[in-house]
């Protein structure tokens, strides 16, 4: 599955489209339009793509497919499918990801962000609070103690 990053404007290859009779010959002249495009997010009903540039014939049956940032503003799965007559039915699913997801396996420019559920935590005088993740509700209220044997807290995020 193909991984897209929330949002953003992207130009798909989709294909091959090939022959309905023989299942193999190229349709190298298909006229595909924004309304042959049809995405389905979530497995939500089908509607034409948002982007109105039609697609446009590459090589041996694939096509550029372009897209908005409507198109793939959607978190979870994308199916694209286009079913033209003389050519039989193609689709691509894509997984439509936060844009720090993407950053962080597709692009590399970013650290990817797994403490989500992690408690926030302050310290104040020689009171420790914690707060579930929520970030208002308190969970526990503890009064610190100084012990040079302590391992030092040497910061906080």
């Amino acid at each position: 599955m193909n991984i897209l990053k929330q949002s953003t404007a992207v130009t798909l290859v989709l294909g091959p489209f090939v022959d309905n009779t023989d299942g193999f010959t190229a349709e190298t002249a298909l006229s595909i339009a924004q309304a042959d495009v049809r995405l389905s997010k979530n497995a939500g009903t089908f509607a034409q793509k948002g982007d109105t540039t039609s697609a446009t014939h590459m090589e041996n049956g694939y096509y550029s497919v372009p897209l908005n940032t409507t198109d793939t503003g959607t978190l979870g799965r994308l199916t694209i499918a286009v079913n033209k007559t003389g050519a039989l039915p193609v689709f691509m699913n894509i997984m439509v990801v936060p844009a720090n997801v993407y950053d962080s396996i597709v692009a590399g420019t970013n650290f990817l962000k797994v403490d989500s559920l992690a408690p926030v935590w302050s310290i104040s005088g020689t009171t420790l609070t914690v707060k579930a993740p929520d970030g208002t509700t308190t969970q526990t209220t503890r009064t610190l103690t100084t012990d040079a044997a302590a391992v030092p807290i040497i910061g906080a995020a």
